[in-house]
């Protein structure tokens, strides 16, 4: 999921291997593309496809509406020009659009079938395609067209690079004796394969005898190029130390250095960033954790993963609540992974995660929407997403909710177990023996397996927007969070609430708050406010606009009863937060800190 973290998503794009999806009739014929560049300064692509051996009057052909982990429908099919549709000897072949991503050919049973159609490619940006007359990156949901319901036919892409252009990086497997030809066993692996091309430099590591590569561009030459191999390979190790496998044969990393966004692969992953910001330390630990926070999504959304995010439906938004643990348990994950790595300090992690919880409880959203409801609203197809007045980052919240989670686990479990169990678990359990996602149902049961217990206090953080208690849960590790208060602009009337029956139900009422003063309660139902219909965002505007002292009129709904009252609103203010270590610890509290932040040999 990443592009900008938290606002324009660190992107995750799945692929899932063919045994995730019923099995299939053996293919019918073989599907070939061409992928050719004529028009490269005009950023447009042209794509041909020949089908052979198929049979049937006609073929309706698909292109996604949407790539895997970045959860937007993006409409590809718009992009698509001039298309045209031949047999295998060059005689058009009538066809229409059934629909906005839906080609339907009349192939009359001709032996062959070919497509010709141009893409245009003019966005530079990690989901969607590009070129120009030096380079090109293939966003593959947005190229290649498939024949409806056969996903998993297997497919070849060749490549006819322009004069000049030295390599293509990509996770695809080569096809031997093909230059530039590529084979994927079935379209989820083809769309889960973008392609980089141009003249990008190449480094190299190995881990457990995988090879991993660095396609890099547009870093400075003053970068320390082993620094960064040496660095993504302890990082590397550390992750698939964490899980206890290394689930690939061999691993890519597109490293563009313009721009900023990232998408996970199965055994890839498409990263853009500023590649200048590698030239100063807090900037190349920056960037350590973002390539850290796509690689293990190669584990927790890639194999480990909610039942809506895979096998996929290309044609519509995949909607989960569990968002917050495949985006925001991968960032939680991103910069642990670093610390066991021996590549991030305790102060450091500390530091970050203590502006995390600022940057989260300064966000007027986190009083209006749970971490569940952000992981549906995200496709911005769902009323109650996209404000961010009203609205939250599951990256940020799922983060934290990862801190306390695991924190919870290794206090209940006398720190026999922690988060790293229920990963492992998930893994073993869904993944490999089960070979599907899991439901909501199954993630908190193997989380409260490992505790030992129940854990509701932290699933119930997970669908409501009740404040967090973030001192009860770091103390378990022996910390203590320090909190300052200072003044922040507009008013503050002391509901947090949801959108529910044409108003908002009151969700939690803040002690001594001036809604408590008023009579205000928990499940009340707010109608009105000033005398308009009352939404979250209208509510927030309102005392974003207001300062204390200023009156409001509420009416509301009161088991049943509509009351109407006048509410004098107090003064607005933002809390920072600081975590540091306790005086005096218990045995139990120093294990667990200590191992929880340890760096792993």
């Amino acid at each position: 999921m990443s592009a900008q973290k938290a606002r324009i998503l660190f992107i995750c794009a799945a692929i899932l291997a063919p045994s995730l999806r019923a099995p299939a009739a053996p293919p019918e014929g073989t599907l070939a593309f061409t992928v050719s560049m004529p028009q490269a300064a005009n950023h447009q692509f042209h794509v041909a496809l020949r089908c052979d051996g198929l049979r049937g009057e006609t073929q309706d052909f698909k292109m996604p509406v949407w790539t895997p982990g970045f959860y937007r429908v993006l409409d590809y099919a718009k992009y698509v020009r001039a298309f045209r549709a031949e047999d295998g000897a060059g005689q058009s072949l009538p066809w229409e659009k059934v629909a906005d991503n839906t080609w339907r050919v009349a192939t009359g049973n001709a032996a062959a079938v070919v497509l010709n159609y141009d893409v245009e490619a003019s966005v530079s940006f990690v989901a969607r395609n590009y070129i120009d007359d030096t380079r090109a990156f293939i966003a593959p949901a947005g190229l290649f067209l498939h024949l409806a319901e056969r996903i998993q036919h297997p497919v070849t892409a060749a490549f006819q690079l322009p004069p000049g252009w030295a390599r293509i990086s990509t996770g695809l497997d080569p096809v031997a004796g093909q230059p530039n030809t590529f084979f994927a066993p079935d379209f989820d692996v083809l769309y889960d394969s973008p392609m980089l091309m141009g003249n990008q430099e190449i480094l190299q590591f190995s881990v457990a005898g995988r090879p991993h590569t660095l396609a890099i561009e547009n870093v400075p030459a003053s970068v320390n190029r082993e620094k960064m191999t040496s660095g993504l390979q302890r990082m590397v190790q550390a992750a698939t130390q964490l899980i206890g496998d290394v689930p690939y044969q061999h691993y890519t990393f597109l490293l563009m250095g313009k721009g900023n966004g990232g998408i996970e692969h199965t055994n890839s992953a498409a990263i853009s960033f500023n590649g200048d910001s590698l030239t100063k330390e807090d900037g190349y630990l920056r960037w350590l954790s973002y390539v850290a926070h796509e690689y293990f999504h190669n584990f927790n959304v890639k194999r480990i993963r909610p039942l809506a995010l895979g096998p996929f439906d290309y044609d519509q938004a995949n909607l989960t609540g569990m968002l917050w643990v495949s985006e925001g348990l991968t960032v939680y994950y991103q910069d642990l992974v670093l610390v066991r790595a021996g590549l991030m300090t305790r102060g450091q992690y500390l530091e970050k995660l203590a502006g995390a919880i600022t940057k989260f409880e300064s966000a007027p959203g986190h009083r209006y929407q749970s971490a569940a409801e952000s992981s549906l609203y995200t496709w911005g197809n769902l009323p109650g997403g996209g404000d961010r007045s009203t609205s939250i980052s599951y990256y940020d919240n799922g983060a934290m909710l990862g801190a306390l989670l695991d924190l919870n686990i290794r206090n209940e479990s006398r720190n026999r177990k922690s988060l790293d169990d229920v990963m492992r678990g998930l893994y073993r359990e869904y993944y490999q023996r089960k070979a599907r996602g899991f439901t909501d149902a199954e993630f908190r049961s193997e989380c409260e397996k490992a505790a030992g217990g129940p854990l509701a206090e932290v699933f119930e953080y997970v669908s409501t927007s009740r404040e967090m208690d973030y001192a009860k849960y770091l103390a378990y590790a022996g910390l203590r969070v320090e909190t300052a208060e200072e003044a922040a602009p507009g008013a503050f009337l002391g509901v947090n609430t949801k959108a529910q029956d044409h108003g908002l139900r009151i969700a939690d009422v803040a002690p001594a708050s001036p809604a408590q003063t008023a009579g205000l309660a928990i499940e009340d139902r707010i109608l009105t406010v000033d005398g308009v219909h009352a939404t979250a965002k209208g509510l927030n505007d309102l005392l974003s606009a207001k300062k204390s002292g200023d009156k409001i009129k509420v009416q509301f709904s009161h088991n049943g009863a509509t009351q109407e009252v006048q509410i004098v609103l107090a003064r607005n203010s933002k809390r920072s937060y600081k975590i540091a270590p306790m005086d005096t610890a218990n045995p139990l509290q120093s294990d667990i800190g200590n191992d929880w932040l340890r760096a792993r040999q």
